[in-house]
Order: structure tokens, then C-alpha cells, then sequence
């Protein structure tokens, strides 16, 4: 099994001791997630929060970041928070999607998406859809390039973004997927290998998705639910994905998930990065402040993404 690298141990060791996120229920599970992620953030980027309408009369908040000294028309991208599906909130991705802006050179527009359990599969994905849809729409206003808008997303998220990429009604020139949560299956070696991993255990992955799946209800090849081939959608579908950047982790569950689609876009000929970083944890990319190594992985991600713009 790989060994986590010492200096993030030693940045996990830091957070407050807490039950695992399923033996929390969802109410103090948000209540945590909240208190651990949500802070002010400096830098060189201006948000403003909008309220984005779709198509079917509802309404999705978003929040925008514009980097200082970015010219229009800018690139975009469209970004979807972690949290299984279940937590998350516009305060508590704050910092990655501020960094993500800077890092980047590109306007980020934070979905703050609708959370299973009250809201299952395909809501989440629906109002990110949506608001990917409303970004090229309203390029103009945004001060954003409609031919280079993208998709980002963190565990969770980055399966809604994937997704999200393929079902909308707009051209997508990019996606950026940190440590992807994309097999509802839970049956890939590192599922098993890491079931105890810090930040994010096998448990946590099933309570996740049974959440997410209605209680059960929803079957695990329903193809909303993952972009993997056998999974969900068949590799037939991959002939439209956007190239893509694919970033996994060494000591994460979730580590073959994202290796899995990296491989099987490839198979199908689109251009694919994976950047793997084999002692990081879950969510290391949250890390960057304390963590080098972390902060190094952002700067290869930048990288990774102007290479394709």
C-alpha cells in the first residue's frame, strides 16, 4: 500500500479529531464540513455572487471569480464542489475555486448545486448542466470567451463536471477533475486498498452514494450517476468529451476512479493528462497553504490547462 507522504500526515494530524463523515448523519456532517473549509480567502480576485435561472423555472447561486489583470474576453471555467454529493457549499469551496482562478488566468463560475439526500440524482447534475449552459449564454456579460469555456470540479463535483461536459447543449473546451468520484460500484482495488484512508474512507464513499442514489433506489448503471464505461455510459460517449486533465492521489479510495477515466479516454482518443501525486491524500489540493507539495501540484495543473486552451 502507498505510504502517505510525512509532510501531509503531519498537516492532517492538525485538523480537530472527528468521527468518520458517515457516523456523523448529514446534518452535523455539513455542520463540519462548514467549519472546517469555510474561510476568507485574500488574493488578487473579486467574486460576485448570481443567481443563475434554468430552463425548468428553478434557480442555482453561483458565485464568480475574476482574477485581477485577466483581459476580456477571459477563459472560463464552470466549478463543482466536493462532498459526496452531499456536503458542500459555495463558503466551503471558496479556496479552491479562488485559487483555481489565479492559478489558471481563467474566470470561475462556483455552482452551489442542489445536495442529496433531499435532492438525489440528477439534481446535482442538472443545475450544473445549467449553469455551464447559462456561462456560454452569457459570455458576453461575464466579460468571458464562449469557444474557451470549461468544466472543474473536485470529487464529487468532478463526476458532476464530467458529466455535466458531455449532456450539455454547448460546445465545452476543457475539464479539469480533481480526484474524480465517478464508480458508485466502490469494487476497484483502491476502494479496498485505502478503505481507511484519512479525510475520506471506503464507508464514508457508500454512505455518499447511497445518498445519492435516493436511499438505493437508483441503480448503479443508471447513467447519471458516473462517465465510466461499465458504470455508466459506454466508451461510445467519450467521442464528445473535451480534452481533459484528470489529477488522482496515491493514498485515496478514490485513486483508480480517476484512473480508470483517464484510461479509458485515451482508449478513445481524447487528449488526456493524468497528473498523479502518489503520497497525497483526498482533498490534498485543499492543503496548498500548509503543504508544498500541494502548492507544486497546483502549478502543474495550471500548466496542464493552458497546454489546451
Amino acid at each position: 500500500m502507498t505510504e502517505l507522504d510525512p509532510a501531509f500526515e503531519r498537516a492532517i494530524a492538525a485538523f480537530p479529531d472527528s468521527p468518520e463523515w458517515h457516523e456523523l448523519g448529514v446534518d452535523r456532517a455539513r455542520e463540519l464540513e462548514a467549519e472546517l473549509f469555510s474561510r476568507s480567502a485574500d488574493g488578487d480576485v473579486e467574486t460576485t455572487d448570481r443567481i443563475v435561472d434554468t430552463a425548468s423555472g428553478g434557480t442555482v447561486p453561483s458565485r464568480v471569480y475574476r482574477p485581477s489583470g485577466v483581459d476580456d474576453p477571459a477563459p472560463a471555467l464552470v466549478f463543482a464542489h466536493g462532498g459526496g454529493f452531499v456536503l458542500g457549499t459555495l463558503d466551503s469551496a471558496d479556496d479552491l475555486a479562488r485559487r483555481l482562478a489565479a492559478t489558471t488566468g481563467s474566470v470561475v463560475v462556483s455552482v452551489d448545486y442542489r445536495l442529496a439526500p433531499e435532492h438525489p440524482c440528477p439534481a446535482g447534475l442538472d443545475d450544473v448542466t445549467a449553469v455551464l449552459e447559462w456561462t456560454v449564454e452569457s459570455a458576453a456579460d461575464l466579460g468571458v470567451d464562449a469557444e474557451r469555456v470549461g468544466v472543474a470540479g473536485s470529487s464529487a463535483g468532478a463526476n458532476l463536471a464530467a458529466l455535466g461536459a458531455r449532456r450539455a447543449d454547448v460546445a465545452v473546451s476543457i475539464a479539469v477533475l480533481f480526484y474524480p468520484m465517478l464508480d458508485p460500484t466502490l469494487d476497484a482495488p483502491s476502494h479496498e486498498e485505502h478503505a481507511d484512508a484519512p479525510l475520506l474512507t471506503r464507508d464514508d464513499l457508500d454512505w455518499f452514494w447511497r445518498l445519492y442514489r435516493d436511499d438505493g433506489a437508483i441503480p448503479v448503471d443508471d447513467p447519471r450517476l458516473s462517465p465510466l464505461p461499465a458504470v455508466g455510459e459506454g466508451p461510445s460517449s467519450f467521442a464528445d468529451s473535451p480534452p481533459t486533465v484528470v489529477a488522482t492521489a496515491g493514498c485515496d479510495p478514490l485513486r483508480d476512479d480517476g484512473a480508470r477515466y483517464a484510461d479509458a479516454l485515451a482508449d478513445t482518443d481524447v487528449s488526456v493528462e493524468r497528473l498523479h501525486y502518489p503520497g497525497a491524500p483526498h482533498g490534498f489540493l485543499s492543503l496548498a497553504d500548509a503543504v508544498p507539495a500541494a502548492a507544486d501540484a497546483w502549478d502543474d495543473l495550471a500548466a496542464a490547462v493552458l497546454a489546451r486552451r
